[in-house]
C-alpha cells in the first residue's frame, strides 16, 4: 500500500488578528509548515465589532445563543475580514491560499441544533473530502472560516475547534493527518499559574486522572475531548500549542490515544 501524503490542519481563534505581532509571526510560522496544509478558523474579533455596531450577545434559558444579528456579524467579520487578512497575508509569504466558508464549493454542510429555536447554531453533518483534495492537489492551502451552510440557503454559526476536527477525521480518508490547535497558552499545563508548565504527551488514561486530581480544569477540557475524538477517528497526532509555535511539531502538548 502506498505511503498516505502528509496534511497539517491547523485551528486558530481570530484573537490573533488583534495583535499585530502576533498575527505576522503566526503567519510567518505557519508558511514553513512542510507539505499540505489547511488553516482552519474563528473567532473573538466578531464580538468586539458587535458590540462597537450595538449588538449585544443574546441569552436564552441562561445560554447564549447566535441570532441572525449576530449571524450577520460572524458572516461579515470571520467570513470576510478575518479571513481576508489570513489569506492576503499567506500570499505575501507566497503561501498560494484562498479563503473559504462550509458554504462555498459545498465543502462544509451543517444542521441546526435548535431547528425550532432562534439559535443559529450548527453541528457539522459532512465534509466534502473530495473538493478539499481537489484544492490541496492545486497546489492551494484552503483557509476556512467557521461556517456552514445547510443546503438550504442557509448559512449558519459552527464551533472551530469541532470544525476543524471533522475536517481532519473526514481527511483521514485521503491523507495521514496531523491536526493543531492554537490557543493562548503554550499547550496543556500541569499548572495553571506556571504557562511553562507544559504537559509534553497526554494519552487518554493520563488525561482521566489529571482531571479526577483536579489539574487539568474546564477551560480546556472541550480542546481534549475533541483531541481524543480526532485520534480515535485516525487522525495520527493533535498538538496543542500556542498561535507562536505553531510550526514546531517538537512543541506544545501531542495527544495520541
Amino acid at each position: 500500500m502506498a505511503e498516505l501524503e502528509h496534511l497539517t490542519i491547523v485551528k486558530v481563534g481570530s484573537r490573533v488578528v488583534e495583535d499585530k505581532t502576533a498575527l505576522k509571526r503566526f503567519i510567518t510560522d505557519f508558511s514553513t509548515i512542510k507539505g499540505l496544509k489547511m488553516l482552519v478558523h474563528g473567532g473573538a474579533l466578531s464580538t468586539m465589532i458587535a458590540g462597537k455596531m450595538g449588538i449585544s450577545p443574546k441569552v436564552v434559558n441562561g445560554t447564549e445563543v447566535v441570532d441572525s444579528a449576530m449571524l450577520d456579524v460572524l458572516t461579515m467579520v470571520n467570513g470576510g475580514l478575518v479571513n481576508r487578512r489570513f489569506v492576503s497575508l499567506l500570499q505575501w509569504h507566497k503561501v498560494n491560499a484562498s479563503g473559504f466558508t462550509g458554504a462555498d464549493m459545498n465543502l462544509v454542510t451543517c444542521v441546526r441544533k435548535d431547528p425550532k429555536g432562534k439559535d443559529l447554531r450548527a453541528t457539522i453533518k459532512q465534509v466534502n473530502v473530495t473538493q478539499i483534495a481537489r484544492l490541496l492537489s492545486d497546489g492551494i492551502t484552503p483557509v476556512l472560516a467557521s461556517l456552514a451552510h445547510d443546503g438550504r440557503g442557509n448559512l449558519l454559526d459552527v464551533n472551530t475547534d469541532d470544525l476543524a476536527c471533522e475536517i481532519a477525521k473526514a481527511m483521514t480518508l485521503r491523507y495521514d493527518v496531523r491536526l493543531v490547535f492554537c490557543f493562548e497558552r503554550k499547550g496543556v499545563l500541569m499548572n495553571e499559574r506556571d504557562p511553562d508548565s507544559v504537559i509534553a504527551s497526554l494519552r487518554r488514561t493520563q488525561y482521566k486522572s489529571l482531571r479526577e486530581m483536579g489539574i487539568i480544569g474546564d477551560g480546556i477540557v472541550s480542546k481534549i475531548e475533541n483531541a481524543f475524538y480526532a485520534t480515535a477517528h485516525g487522525v495520527k497526532e493533535v498538538i496543542i500549542t500556542d498561535a507562536a509555535h505553531v510550526s514546531n511539531m517538537q512543541a506544545g502538548t501531542h495527544i495520541r490515544d
